[in-house]
C-alpha cells in the first residue's frame, strides 16, 4: 500500500510529466530539423513493350535516400509508396540492364515525394528481363455451386465470351487448358438471371478481357411416374424373344412444361440382345428430352425367353 501511495504521489506524477515533456520537446526539435533517411521502395513495371513480358526475376525493390524535414520523412516510414515505372522511360545500358534518367528521377520525386528531395537511388542499375510472350485461345468454363430452391433447377446457361486469349511465356501457357470460374447461385432464386464475373491478370498470365458475363436459365421442375414399353434391339431373325415385363416404370424429373407436353415417342427404353446375360438383359435410356432426368424406379433389367420355331 505504501508503495502504491508513493508511486501515485503528486511528486512522482510531476517528475514523470517533466520527463515526458522533455522527451516530446526533444522529438519535436529533432523532427523539425533537416535530415536524411533511406527507404525500401517496391517497383511495379508499367507500359511494357508490345509482345514482351516482365519476368518475375526482375528487380522487385530499390532503396531511395531522401533529404527533408524530419516531419516529412517520418510519414514515409509507415506508408512508403510503390513506384509505377514505365519501362520505356528507363535508359537501357546493356542486356537486361536499365538506369534511372535524371528526368525520371525528377518525375518520381514530384509524384511520390513532393515535400522532400531524392538524393540517391540504389542500386543505380536495375535488371528487367523482357521475354517474348505467346498467346493461346482457351475456353471459359463456368461452374455453379450452392443450393437451389426446392422444385427448381438450371435448364441451361451461356457465357460470353465463351473463350479468351491468354498471353504469357510459352512454358506457362503449355499447362493452361481453360479459364475455370466458379459462381454461387443467388439465394432463393426462382427466375432466370444474368451477371458478370471478373477475370484478374496474374504476374505470369494476362487475359484479353477483364470480365465475362453469363445468363442462367431457371425452370420449375416436377416429378412424374410413367410406364414405357421396352424395345428389343439386335434380335436375331432366326428366333423369337419375349421380354418380361414388356413395360417398365420410370420416374421423370424436369421442366413442368416439358413433362406436360411429353409424347410417347419422346422417350425410348431399349434392351440390347447383344448385352444379354444368362437370364437378364440390362435396360438403357436410348432417347429422351435433354432437359429431363429419367430414372428406373423398380428394375434396370428385364428377363427374356428365347422361343425356337
Amino acid at each position: 500500500m505504501k508503495l502504491n501511495r508513493y508511486f501515485f504521489s503528486k511528486r512522482t506524477i510531476g517528475i514523470l510529466f517533466c520527463i515526458l515533456l522533455a522527451a516530446l520537446t526533444w522529438l519535436v526539435g529533432k523532427l523539425s530539423k533537416e535530415a536524411t533517411q533511406q527507404y525500401t521502395i517496391k517497383l511495379r513495371y508499367m507500359e511494357v513493350p508490345t509482345e514482351r513480358f516482365v519476368e518475375m526475376e526482375a528487380s522487385p525493390t530499390i532503396k531511395v535516400k531522401l533529404r527533408g524535414v524530419g516531419f516529412s520523412l517520418f510519414k514515409y516510414t509507415f506508408s512508403p509508396p510503390v513506384f509505377s515505372l514505365s519501362v520505356h522511360k528507363l535508359k537501357k545500358v546493356g542486356k537486361d540492364k536499365y538506369v534511372f534518367t535524371e528526368n525520371l528521377k525528377q518525375q518520381l520525386n514530384r509524384q511520390y515525394f513532393p515535400d522532400v528531395r531524392i538524393e540517391e537511388i540504389q542500386p543505380d542499375t536495375i535488371k528487367i528481363y523482357l521475354k517474348k510472350i505467346k498467346q493461346k485461345k482457351v475456353p471459359v468454363r463456368l461452374q455453379f455451386s450452392g443450393t437451389l430452391q426446392e422444385d427448381y433447377q438450371v435448364d441451361s446457361y451461356k457465357v460470353f465470351p465463351d473463350s479468351v486469349v491468354v498471353s504469357g511465356l510459352a512454358a506457362d501457357l503449355d499447362t493452361i487448358t481453360g479459364v475455370y470460374l466458379q459462381k454461387k447461385y443467388k439465394r432463393n432464386v426462382t427466375t432466370s438471371y444474368s451477371g458478370e464475373i471478373r477475370i484478374t491478370d496474374t504476374p505470369k498470365l494476362h487475359y484479353d478481357t477483364d470480365k465475362v458475363t453469363f445468363s442462367l436459365q431457371m425452370v420449375h421442375v416436377t416429378e412424374q411416374e410413367i410406364k414405357a414399353k421396352v424395345q428389343l434391339i439386335h434380335q436375331p431373325f432366326s428366333v423369337e424373344v419375349k421380354l418380361f415385363p414388356e413395360e417398365v416404370p420410370l420416374l421423370l424429373t424436369g421442366n413442368v412444361e416439358t413433362i406436360r407436353n411429353l409424347k410417347p415417342t419422346d422417350i425410348t427404353i431399349v434392351a440390347d440382345y447383344n448385352q444379354r446375360k444368362d437370364r437378364y438383359i440390362p435396360l438403357e435410356v436410348r432417347k429422351k428430352p435433354a432437359s429431363l432426368n429419367v430414372n428406373f424406379t423398380e428394375q434396370k433389367e428385364v428377363e427374356y425367353l428365347i422361343i425356337h420355331e
